[in-house]
């Protein structure tokens, strides 16, 4: 069996230890020495008062001094302590406050999270005086107010708040257009982010909640506004920066179209201005190109609708918009047809792409291209609309048999 270890003391065991036996010592030489002159000398006082008289040795009267100045120091202490201004007690008191305090604040904030609002306001704002964080306890409380349905009391929490530490103000701001749109006092909110954004305009939280209400608000004019911000900005998402850009630049051509207050020209031409001074990634996003070309067919302006779509669709191809360029009558068909047929050969087996050179060969009356083209076509893909067009092709032809049995395929 091994032996057990040696009890060992630390650096501070030894250090107390020594002190003790030290002290002992002193004592002891202190003892001897005063034994030895009390031993050879006691001493006399005599303390004398109008008609009383104090006799005793020197020791006594040494000790007793000693004794009584020790009770006044005592006594003094203890007055001290009564009245509020030792400092080591003042201490010890506002750590028991703070660390009250602090149980308090983590207590209020379990309460909150756990939806006990009552309990987390009631805890949060009691703590918050001494608390090293007054700042978050508020913002807290605020927070189980509101959701009590008390807004008044959640405003009084904000100002304490804001009152309660130095430079809160975008803190306390953020909260309160949160709590706000909440609400849905949107504008009011919208508001007081606006107002901050006078001192912190790149905050990238603050500008999130800016877009938030803007979208909310259906203001696409300052989202349109805010883009460039939002693209130098390193906390939004490459693709959510980019469905926000898209459903902008989709709600201002809305808005542009939907104004009947102007001609039909005038319009087209502010649709067209708006589309090209998008960005290119807008440009070149298929729903915001395909809701340009139908606004400006709806109008309609299919002579400039069929100019744009031709220029879009060298960058940018779906067969929405292929489909939508064959349904555009523009100022020249058979150029619109030479456009789609230069597409072919980059496109051979692209069915959709054959289907509008069968639609714009048949609207020239070039029955047999049309045919050729739709016929390539359904053998690649059995198309109801590649049915419907050699239908109307057949009938165009006369040969009313067969266009009868595209009509019966393409309800199948």
């Amino acid at each position: 069996m091994g032996r057990a270890a040696a009890p060992r003391h630390g650096p501070g065991g030894g250090v107390g230890m020594r002190a003790w036996l030290l002290l002992l010592v002193l004592t002891l030489a202190g003892g001897l020495v005063a034994g030895t002159l009390m031993g050879f000398d006691s001493g006399y006082v005599l303390i004398s008062w109008g008609n009383y008289t104090l006799e005793t040795s020197l020791w006594l009267y040494a000790g007793l001094t000693l004794l009584l100045m020790l009770l006044l120091y005592t006594l003094l202490r203890s007055a001290l302590v009564l009245l509020g201004s030792d400092w080591r007690f003042n201490e010890w008191r506002a750590q028991r406050r703070n660390q009250r305090a602090r149980r308090q604040t983590t207590k209020g904030l379990l309460s909150l999270a756990q939806g006990q609002w009552r309990r987390a306001e009631r805890l949060l704002t009691l703590s918050a005086d001494d608390s090293d964080t007054p700042l978050i306890n508020y913002l807290a409380a605020a927070r189980a107010a509101y959701e009590q349905g008390k807004n008044d009391a959640a405003d009084e929490w904000l100002k304490a708040a804001r009152d309660s530490t130095k430079g809160a103000d975008l803190a306390v701001g953020l909260n309160q257009a949160e709590l706000l749109s909440s609400r849905g006092q949107k504008e009011q909110a919208l508001a007081v982010l606006l107002k901050l954004r006078q001192q912190h305009p790149r905050h990238a939280y603050l500008l999130k909640l800016l877009v938030k209400l803007h979208v909310d608000l259906e203001d696409w004019s300052a989202l349109h506004e805010l883009l460039p911000l939002l693209r130098k900005s390193s906390r939004i998402a490459a693709d959510k920066l980019s469905e926000l850009e898209q459903n902008i630049q989709l709600q201002l051509l809305e808005r542009t179209g939907r104004n009947s207050g102007q001609a039909p020209e005038q319009q087209a031409q502010e649709l067209k201005r708006l589309y090209r001074d998008m960005p290119r990634s807008a440009r070149e996003s298929v729903p915001v190109v395909k809701r340009y070309i139908e606004l400006l067919h709806a109008l309609p302006a299919d002579g400039l609708a069929e100019q744009e779509l031709r220029r879009a669709l060298k960058y940018v191809w779906h067969d929405d918009l292929v489909i939508l360029y064959g349904n555009l009558h523009g100022e020249d068909t058979s150029r619109q047809l030479l456009f789609a047929e230069q597409q072919l050969t980059e496109r051979p087996n692209d069915p959709v792409l054959l289907l509008v050179l069968g639609k714009l060969a048949l609207r020239l009356n070039d029955l047999e291209k049309a045919a050729d083209y739709l016929q390539t076509g359904l053998r690649l893909r059995n198309l109801p609309e590649l049915h419907t067009e050699m239908a109307l092709v057949r009938l165009a032809e006369g040969n009313e048999s067969q266009a009868c049995e595209h009509f019966r395929l393409a309800l199948r």
